[in-house]
């Protein structure tokens, strides 16, 4: 189980870091949301976008933003959310991404736009392997290689004791149980 994404906030996040991050490479946009999710739940009982994550050989990857990029990059041919976000962003060499237009800090909750500046403070000026490093954590060592990752295991590598982790999981189901999306 997890948690159902929020599209727009995971496209305005991913906005957000790239407004503040200049040159930033497809890898450290994937890595600065992931610490910043995983902070997020750790601090919250909540996730900032929802997106869920895969653990691939350089660390987590969110599954959705991933496919956002494949999109844009031309790799993947259909991508089908109800909304034109190619003219959003804009890939170079196939390696870094970067966007023409401020983040919409309407989708954001404080307390993301707080995580994901900690997230950022911490990635900017990491290189490509120090990320890879730093992302091999509990959560993403005890997942399959691409596999989902387990949201209370990332919370739990954040430091989320055992009620949060509960409330984590209860936020989940209640999310689940609802039929609206």
């Amino acid at each position: 189980m997890n948690f159902k994404v929020n599209i727009d906030a995971a496209i305005e996040a991913s906005v957000y870091v790239l407004n503040r991050v200049p040159s930033c490479d497809i890898h450290k946009l994937f890595k600065i949301l992931y610490f910043a999710e995983k902070a997020h739940l750790a601090k919250y009982g909540r996730p900032i976008t929802g997106d869920y994550f895969v653990a691939m050989k350089n660390g987590p990857v969110p599954s959705f933003v991933y496919d956002l990029v494949k999109f844009v990059r031309g790799d993947k041919a259909y991508f089908n959310i109800g909304k034109d976000v190619a003219k959003d962003f804009q890939i170079v060499n196939g390696i870094y991404i970067g966007t023409n237009r401020a983040a919409d800090t309407d989708y954001l909750a404080a307390s993301s736009i707080e995580c994901l500046e900690e997230s950022i403070e911490i990635c900017a000026s990491l290189n490509f392997d120090e990320l890879t490093e730093l992302s091999h954590d509990d959560a993403w060592m005890k997942s399959d290689t691409n596999s989902e990752m387990n949201v209370l295991d990332i919370a739990s590598a954040a430091g989320a004791n055992i009620g949060m982790l509960s409330y984590i999981q209860s936020n989940m189901e209640n999310q689940n149980s609802f039929s609206w999306r």
